[in-house]
C-alpha cells in the first residue's frame, strides 16, 4: 500500500527525471507468481504497528502494474484508522487532484490530513516518484532530486533497487530560501504479496519496503517504512514516520500505523 527541499524549475526536473536509471541489486528476483513468506524480522516489525491478524497468507505476487491504479481517482477520497503507540486511534483523510504548483506540474497534489501533502510525478518509463512534500506541521517544504520511489511498475517480488535522492528543506513562508541540504539512499523492496485485512475489508495487496539511509541538515537518518498496495484500491495499510520532513531535520523518529477504513 510516507525527508514524506530551492526551488527546482520545471524543464530541469523533468530532465532529472526522465535520465533518471533505476539500478537494480545484485541479487536474484523470484520469478513473477512466487509465493513469498513473510519474513520474520519484517512480520515482528509490521505487527508492532499495525496490530496482529492485519497479515494473512502469502498468495502469488504479480510484478508491480501501472502506478496510476494504486492511486484514488482524481476527486476520490480515503480515509484511513491512524494507529499511534499511547494514543487514541484517529481517523486521516487522503485525497489526489493535478497540482496547480508549477514546480510540481505536470503531476498530482496527494493531501495527507491536515498536515500537508506529498508531491508525486510519473517518469517518462512510468514509474511514480515523490519529488516534493509540504509539511504543515513543521512549516517547510522538502524537495527531492531526482525523486523519491513511490510506484516501480514491473518490479517483480523479491527484488530491490537503490535510489541515491538529493533533499532540500525550505521554509513554507520563502520556499527559495534554502535552510538544510543532504541526500538519501533509499532501498525499495518488493517483498511479496498477502491476503490483509483492514477495516475495508480483505484484499490481495503486495508489500513495499523502503529503507532510508543518509544525513540531511543535522540529522542522519537510518530508518524503514512500509506500504500494502492493491490495484484499484490503493494503499491498503502502511507504516510510516510522522513526515519524512520531520524525521530528516528535527529527529522526529515517531511511527504510525495507518489501516484502510473507506475508499474512494
Amino acid at each position: 500500500m510516507t525527508s514524506f527541499h530551492g526551488r527546482i524549475a520545471t524543464a530541469p526536473l523533468l530532465a532529472l527525471l526522465l535520465s533518471f536509471a533505476l539500478a537494480p541489486l545484485e541479487g536474484r528476483a523470484d520469478t513473477a507468481g512466487s509465493v513469498v513468506p513473510l519474513p520474520d524480522a519484517d512480520r515482528t516489525e509490521i505487527e508492532k504497528y499495525l496490530g496482529k491478524g492485519v497479515v494473512g497468507d502469502a498468495i502469488a505476487a504479480p510484478p508491480l502494474g501501472a502506478p496510476d491504479s494504486y492511486l484514488p481517482s482524481a476527486g476520490g477520497q480515503m480515509s484511513f484508522q491512524v494507529i499511534e503507540v499511547s494514543e487514541d486511534p484517529a481517523t486521516e483523510v487522503h485525497s489526489v487532484k493535478n497540482t496547480a504548483d508549477p514546480t510540481f506540474s505536470p503531476g498530482w497534489d496527494y493531501k495527507v490530513g491536515e498536515r500537508g501533502s506529498a508531491y508525486l510525478q510519473k517518469t517518462a518509463d512510468g514509474n511514480l516518484l515523490i519529488t516534493g512534500q509540504q509539511d504543515l506541521d513543521n512549516k517547510v517544504l522538502s524537495r527531492f532530486s531526482p525523486g523519491e520511489p513511490l510506484i516501480i511498475a514491473g518490479m517483480k517480488p523479491g527484488e530491490s533497487r537503490q535510489f541515491p535522492v538529493d533533499v532540500k528543506v525550505a521554509d513554507l513562508s520563502d520556499p527559495t530560501d534554502i535552510d538544510h541540504t543532504g541526500s538519501l539512499t533509499i532501498t525499495y523492496t518488493y517483498i511479496g504479496a498477502y491476503k490483509i485485512t483492514v477495516p475495508a475489508g480483505t484484499y490481495d495487496a503486495a508489500l513495499i519496503r523502503w529503507n532510508y539511509k543518509g544525513s540531511v541538515g543535522p540529522a542522519d537518518i537510518e530508518e524503514t517504512e512500509y506500504r500494502f498496495i492493491s490495484p484499484n484500491a490503493g494503499m491498503i495499510a502502511m507504516i510510516e514516520n510522522r513526515h519524512i520532513s520531520a524525521m530528516l531535520v528535527y529527529s522526529d523518529k515517531t511511527k504510525l500505523g495507518k489501516l484502510l477504513q473507506t475508499g474512494n
